[in-house]
């Protein structure tokens, strides 16, 4: 056996870590949600946000929370089972740095959305959970829309260098 060692031009190079960028985006364009199932996760996640919200001692805001989180569960297990019926195995864990960055960061924006939506209405502002609940969800809907595998992949420059 001979080991050959092909050379490769900086435009071949170049033109396959293009295909592979494409190949991520039409995954993910396979991998998309239906807009239903989407739509139920976000509706329970602001439910969870606003029952969290709204919720003094022991009140009936506490079975919006259940009701929400029973709801996102059963629409994240649909969600993570379509995908597997699909052939692709989805990832809980984030692999590149990027999408590490966009998981903690949106966290870190649920996080504010919770908290603050409650501690502003104890303050006084009783609207407060209102709108961070619409806030979670449209921003859920928003991230499960545009990166259904929880996976930031960069946009392709056009740079010719």
């Amino acid at each position: 056996m001979t080991n050959e060692q092909n050379t490769v031009s900086r435009k071949e190079a170049s033109e396959a870590l293009d295909s592979i960028v494409t190949n991520k985006h039409r995954l993910i364009e396979t991998q998309r949600p239906p807009i239903l199932l989407t739509l139920l996760a976000s509706i329970s996640y602001a439910a969870i946000i606003f029952g969290y919200g709204m919720t003094e001692h022991e009140n009936l805001w506490a079975l919006a929370m259940w009701l929400g989180g029973l709801g996102f569960a059963i629409s994240v297990g649909l969600s993570y089972y379509t995908s597997r019926i699909l052939g692709v195995k989805p990832s809980i864990i984030p692999k590149s740095s990027a999408s590490m960055r966009l998981t903690l960061m949106s966290g870190l924006v649920f996080i504010i959305l919770i908290i603050g939506g409650r501690e502003l209405r104890l303050i006084g502002f009783e609207y407060a959970p209102h709108l961070a609940a619409l806030l979670a969800g449209i921003i859920l809907f928003a991230l499960m829309k545009k990166y259904p595998t929880g996976e930031y992949v960069e946009e392709k420059n056009n740079d010719n260098s």
